[in-house]
């Protein structure tokens, strides 16, 4: 793939490096021991980057005549870590390390150093495509250069940003500088891959399947051309594969499904539209009509599946303002009221357990969650405050500590944004009025 990539007579070395000492267990194995990983390098063109790195001599290092040593150390070879002289300049990451987030593929950042520091110099821009915990973000962004990091799993877009602001946090304990960071959700390429390949491109299809693994059936004199299913005494309404379902859809159903008589609609979407939910319970009161949002799980993608996958309510949360005063001026922080999770990514065999437990205490599913107190609706997310757990603190501030100062009155837009155990996020907005 990276002869595809790079082209063949752009490989440079192959490099060994050694990923960590022998085990008790390792030790039993009756074979030879593996106990190294490789690392291809390629180049693009024929100028490159290379800055050549030495490992230091050794406490005590003398040349062969008695004399000092004049240069700047051992030159670095393409074997990491097999010698005793490597360990002056340790590329593995321990057990007990500090570093370690608990994410399965980490990599150390004592290897991603060395990386980054012969590959590049300050001010380049160095790209991941399957960042995992953000270990190369995380290295790139300490040693002064640009960075862009990309992966297709929820996880590990958290773990690296939960990584990245812990960083940040400590440059500004130090009083050191550092730089702000987006996150983008750059496409739904999965779904629109199987719309292509599997559906032919049919939104009737795609109606078809989700009702079938929803266990509902579809009907074909419809009171509404947004009704497209009945399960029970249920209508039900499949969104579009490509978008998600708003406000404006959601009133619009409700209004279908009172007009057809039924006291319960169910909307299946991929995708919906922020605080969707807190919007839907004002509808149910004005419509008489109970409005559940489930997402359509992923699993339905999966070839030859034949069993529906579980099909949840998407999660609930609910916010407010507190206001109170701080040397005379009126600030704001925001706190958390309620929490339950979807559960979309659990097992099926520990739903149940894990929805009992989500019903008493859903605090304890939250693992971040973080406030924009300026939210413009179309705008990016702006962290004005936030909190999360870690591996070695797992409390959880339910109330923000921002004490955020409004210089105008008037109406603003907090949003709140809550990413899950199981990685899966949750926003609202919440209505701020300074008087």
């Amino acid at each position: 793939m990276l002869d595809d990539v790079f082209g063949r007579n752009n490989f440079v070395r192959e490099i060994i490096w050694r990923i960590g000492w022998i085990s008790g267990y390792k030790s039993a194995a009756k074979n030879w021991i593996r106990n190294h990983d490789t690392i291809l390098f390629y180049k693009k063109s024929q100028t490159f980057t290379f800055n050549k790195m030495h490992i230091p001599y050794p406490k005590g290092y003398v040349r062969r005549d008695g004399a000092a040593p004049t240069g700047a150390g051992y030159p670095i070879e393409d074997t990491w870590n097999c010698s005793d002289l490597d360990r002056l300049d340790s590329i593995q990451i321990m057990s007990f390390s500090q570093e370690k987030t608990g994410f399965a593929t980490q990599k150390n950042e004592g290897l991603l150093e060395r990386i980054i520091r012969a590959s590049s110099n300050e001010g380049d821009l160095v790209a991941d495509f399957f960042c995992g915990s953000g270990t190369t973000g995380a290295v790139a962004e300490r040693l002064g250069r640009r960075w862009l990091m990309a992966d297709l799993g929820r996880f590990a877009i958290h773990t690296t940003r939960k990584r990245l602001i812990e960083q940040q946090r400590e440059l500004h304990d130090e009083g050191k500088p550092y730089r702000a960071f987006d996150v983008f959700n750059l496409g739904r390429y999965e779904r629109q891959w199987w719309q292509k390949d599997q559906l032919k491109g049919a939104d009737e299809e795609h109606r078809r399947v989700v009702l079938a693994f929803y266990k509902a059936e579809a009907m074909e004199n419809v009171p509404s051309p947004l009704l497209h299913g009945r399960k029970g005494a249920a209508f039900c309404h499949v969104d579009g594969i490509d978008g998600f379902f708003t406000r404006k859809e959601a009133r619009a159903v409700a209004e279908a499904a009172r007009a057809g008589g039924a006291k319960e609609v169910a909307c299946l979407a991929w995708e919906f539209e922020m605080g969707l939910r807190m919007e839907c319970d004002s509808l149910e009161v004005e419509f008489g009509v109970r409005i559940k949002l489930i997402q359509i799980p992923r699993e339905i993608m999966e070839k030859n599946r034949k069993e529906p996958p579980p099909f949840l309510e998407v999660a609930t949360l609910e916010a407010e303002p507190v206001y109170r005063r701080v040397e005379g001026k009126r600030v704001v922080d925001i706190k958390l009221k309620r929490f339950l999770p979807s559960l979309a990514e659990v097992p099926t065999k520990e739903l149940e357990t894990l929805q009992e437990r989500a019903v008493k205490s859903g605090f304890d599913f939250i693992d971040f969650w973080a406030v924009d107190f300026d939210y413009k609706h179309g705008g990016p997310f702006n962290h004005h405050w936030q909190d999360y757990r870690t591996r070695r603190d797992r409390s959880l501030k339910t109330v923000s500590e921002q004490a955020h100062d409004y210089a105008v009155r008037g109406r603003y837009t907090a949003c709140v944004k809550v990413v899950d155990i199981f990685g899966c996020d949750t926003s609202i907005t919440v209505e701020v009025v300074i008087d």
